[in-house]
């Protein structure tokens, strides 16, 4: 699969887009992913950012705050936040998401398999396009898709084999071919009207 176009107007290869979404994929903090993909540190932060507000807005990113001290934030999160020098207050909500999402711990080639298709499904970072209600229904298929293949892959490596597990891994199962099938059925019905 090629790697989707990160950006049309920064100079960032092919090659750099995709180490760049590996990076981001793999939750490396954007001096290592700097080093990683030769682009500099404030290109990345840029691309990080851009990247971090696609998956809000695309609602791959579900949970997040809109401050430091929001009930129920795990210490954790608020201690990483904190780490995270100068945020300005408007963009706690953001960085608070990908937090979240990242204390899962989800399987990097996995989350870089969805961060794909999500950059191929809405266009570039810096120019996203402008998608039809049957596109972005086809793109909320393919988000409620990517969500419960986490869940899918998640609860099938569980060393678990009792008979409530194995209940659950059918469910998740169940759970992944209906939502692989409203997305193809969504797909479907972008191609019809594209004729």
């Amino acid at each position: 699969m090629a790697s989707p176009i990160l950006s049309r107007r920064a100079r960032i290869t092919a090659a750099q887009g995709e180490t760049l979404l590996r990076c981001y994929a793999a939750r490396s903090a954007p001096k290592e992913a700097a080093k990683s993909c030769g682009l500099s540190l404030n290109t990345v932060y840029l691309q990080y950012g851009r990247i971090r507000d696609r998956l809000i807005a695309v609602r791959y990113y579900r949970d997040g705050a809109l401050s430091f001290d929001e009930a129920g934030l795990p210490p954790e999160i608020v201690q990483a936040l904190k780490e995270r020098r100068g945020i300005p207050e408007g963009d706690i909500y953001p960085h608070a998401a990908e937090l979240i999402e990242w204390a899962e711990e989800w399987p990097p080639k996995l989350v870089l398999k969805h961060l794909r298709k999500i950059v191929e499904l809405t266009g570039p970072l810096d120019a996203p396009r402008e998608l039809s209600e049957a596109e972005y229904e086809k793109l909320q298929a393919y988000v409620r898709h990517a969500r419960t293949d986490l869940i899918h892959d998640r609860v099938a490596a569980s060393d678990d084999t009792g008979e409530f597990q194995q209940g659950y891994v059918a469910r998740a199962k169940e759970a992944l071919e209906t939502e692989w099938r409203a997305y193809r059925a969504a797909s479907k019905r972008v191609e019809r009207r594209r004729k």
